[in-house]
């Protein structure tokens, strides 16, 4: 098994970290072997930014993405820029609000989602969309566990942002199952 994954966002919303945290699990929790290749633009707070992560049952190596088959991408500009290596098959969630251009939506399977200004309203940081993205990428791939993802959660967030955290992770977790159900009646 190799899976690939894209997060492409805008510097300073926390899709590195979600990277991060995701090979973590997969490494730590899963006893998989994951790489994760970040690329920032000059400006790093406010440029398009993005990480490539490879999770396997065989060791990589190769750390960036040729094939990707699921990206979360939260604004145009990285989508413009970092797109061109989906799958014809990929899971692509997009924000809805900030990505609206996506040319041939025959080729993917999209999920489009008021990611950051649910995140924004519902966990009042938009750094947790680090956190709302990972728990988006485990109900859609099940490359992690939930258990595992939430136990990983609980050691890693600081105590003072611990709630703050796992309220992330739900967060995530409803964004995808209302806006799946709302997808299919369409």
């Amino acid at each position: 098994m190799k899976y690939q994954i894209r997060y492409g966002a805008i510097g300073g919303q926390g899709i590195i970290t979600a990277g991060s945290l995701f090979a973590d699990i997969a490494v730590e929790m899963e006893g998989r072997y994951a790489a994760c290749s970040p690329t920032y633009s000059a400006v790093v707070r406010g440029g398009p930014t993005k990480v490539d992560l490879m999770i396997s049952d065989a060791p990589i190596l190769f750390p960036h993405a040729t094939s990707i088959d699921f990206c979360i991408c939260t604004d145009q500009r990285p989508f413009d820029l970092y797109y061109n290596r989906l799958k014809d098959d990929a899971i692509l969630v997009v924000d809805s609000h900030l990505v609206t251009k996506l040319g041939d939506t025959k080729r993917w399977r999209i999920y489009s989602i008021p990611l950051i200004n649910e995140t924004k309203k519902r966990a009042g940081n938009i750094i947790l969309t680090s956190v709302v993205s990972l728990a988006i990428t485990q109900r859609l791939t099940g490359l992690i566990q939930y258990d595992n993802m939430v136990e990983y959660i609980k050691r890693w967030a600081p105590s003072h942002a611990l709630d703050m955290n796992l309220r992330a992770i739900d967060i995530g977790i409803e964004l995808i199952e209302r806006y799946s159900k709302k997808a299919a009646l369409a």
